[in-house]
């Protein structure tokens, strides 16, 4: 005996299952599909056959997938757009500084103050301390300097 069921309760936990996607994900990424389902319920409750259902609900999802490239995203990123600030390595980055322990490039060890951070450091010959570097870049933690003249 086959079994009744109901297409628009299908579609309904469809719609409440793209929805909880996309508020666990944040980012307009199922919200056209639950768009279709809810449309595709709709269709059910007024007696269109399942096929019918299926084709609107994909149909319903493109449209608005579409729609949420074309106006709805740009509109969203534009207005969640975050300002990208420096980290403390971009900050030091191309700053002098004063060597606070001595750069031995056999140890692998030494200390610089810049901008009144004190980091590990790194150079291609001894810089004692006292002298004054420039930083160059950064491997991993450490500054790579070059002392300057």
């Amino acid at each position: 005996m086959p079994m009744n069921v109901d297409m628009w309760i299908i579609w309904l936990v469809l719609m409440v299952v793209f929805l909880i996607i996309e508020a666990v994900t944040l980012g307009i990424t199922t919200v056209w599909c639950a768009a279709g389902c809810l449309v595709a319920a709709v269709m059910d409750l007024c007696g269109a056959p399942v096929a019918a259902q299926v084709i609107a609900m994909i149909a319903v999802s493109v449209v608005c997938f579409i729609a949420c490239l074309i106006w709805i995203r740009p509109m969203f990123d534009a207005k969640h757009k975050r300002e990208l600030s420096p980290t403390n390595a971009d900050r030091v980055l191309g700053h002098e500084g004063i060597v606070i322990k001595t750069i031995d490039p056999m140890d692998g060890k030494g200390q610089i103050k810049v901008l009144g951070q004190v980091w590990s450091a790194k150079a291609d010959k001894v810089i004692n301390e006292g002298a004054k570097v420039k930083v160059l870049s950064m491997e991993g933690v450490k500054l790579i300097v070059e002392e300057v003249k």
